[in-house]
């Protein structure tokens, strides 16, 4: 079958790419043909400032520089190498040539990551607008922090369910979404695991492996994980421990070492570090794959994140405040009970795929 893969490929993190390319290996692996397609984003709910910050040109400059005068060349230089890195993983595994309202191919499957969400704009593809194939399939979709009320007080509940409905098959990751389509359409939306555990990258993770060894890994945006109390935290624990700090993907001058890593060297480094320090989703499903310990702090990513961990048996990974961190991490993880977990789930999420698109 020919298919076509709508979701937020061209996000500046490791977490977007790394589903995409997931879910792309795993259609592939069934035998399909598959391309990612092509949109223009909408930013309306953000302000024009903010969104220079996506959408790069001329006009960017003094946004960036205002940025560099903020957080120091330092982050502007890595995060410019991090952009180039990104940008060359892409170039040299996704088909962008087709554009959504473009394509006349068997499917086209939405999702994964936060293609419902409302948080930065409204964009009618991701809910089946515009689409020509016979079959729209949501896989593992999320409304990130979007609410049923943000959707009220936007005016996009008529628009939404209408769009919804256009699905042949619609599934979620977290019990957020699945209550917001509940409540839209009337419609049982089953929780699927995100493709970065359905395909599980067991290759991937072990070709790259670091020189460096007795180190934890920070995996946090570059605008959190800050915090005076935080920083001193980690960098305790990692004293206590005789161990370095490394911050993966993201820039935190406060940390031993800012590493820019392809989405693949990413798994290796998490693979390989004594403990993963996180408040991201997908830097929680990495370590769940790689069998990393992880610590996590929950902020606005509550909803789905605390259900990530909830799935797996991992809620006592949480840590109220980073005072907890020393507690946390002490805790051992029985992986042999989360693998298994990820084997069933891995299971049920790919027959339900095969339905949601042969049907």
């Amino acid at each position: 079958m020919d298919i076509g893969i709508l979701t937020y490929y061209g996000v500046h993190n490791h977490g977007a790419v790394l589903q995409a390319n997931g879910l792309q290996q795993v259609l592939r692996a069934m035998g399909h043909d598959v391309r990612f397609l092509s949109f223009e984003r909408s930013y309306e709910y953000i302000s024009e400032e903010q969104t220079k910050k996506y959408k790069l040109g001329l006009s960017s400059i003094p946004f960036y520089f205002k940025y560099m005068l903020e957080k120091g060349v330092g982050n502007i230089l890595y995060n410019y190498k991090k952009r180039n890195t990104l940008k060359a993983f892409r170039v040299s595994s996704f088909n962008l040539d087709t554009a959504y309202d473009s394509f006349e191919g068997d499917a086209v499957v939405i999702g994964s990551d936060e293609v419902f969400s409302l948080e930065i704009g409204y964009n009618p593809m991701m809910y089946g607008y515009g689409l020509k194939a016979k079959r729209i399939a949501g896989y593992a979709g999320s409304f990130g922090p979007t609410t049923m009320h943000e959707i009220e007080n936007k005016g996009k509940v008529e628009s939404i369910r209408k769009g919804l409905d256009k699905f042949t098959a619609i599934s979620v990751r977290d019990q957020n979404s699945q209550s917001i389509i509940k409540q839209l359409c009337n419609k049982e939306a089953p929780l699927v695991c995100d493709p970065v555990i359905l395909y599980g990258y067991g290759k991937e993770m072990e070709e790259f492996k670091p020189t460096e060894s007795g180190y934890i890994v920070v995996y946090a945006y570059d605008n959190r994980m800050n915090d005076p109390e935080e920083v001193e935290a980690v960098r305790a624990y990692a004293h206590a421990h005789g161990l370095k700090i490394y911050s993966v993907g993201y820039y935190h001058k406060w940390c031993d070492r800012c590493i820019d890593a392809s989405p693949t060297e990413l798994l290796g480094w998490i693979r390989n570090a004594e403990l993963t320090v996180t408040d991201t989703f997908h830097g929680s499903i990495i370590s769940i794959i790689c069998n990393t310990p992880l610590a996590v702090k929950l902020r606005g990513n509550a909803n789905k994140l605390a259900y990530l961990l909830s799935e797996y048996g991992l809620s006592d990974r949480i840590m109220e405040t980073f005072s907890d961190l020393e507690q946390v991490a002490s805790r051992r993880i029985n992986f042999s009970k989360v693998n298994a977990i990820l084997k069933e789930k891995r299971e049920a999420s790919k027959r339900y795929l095969i339905s949601a698109i042969e049907g």
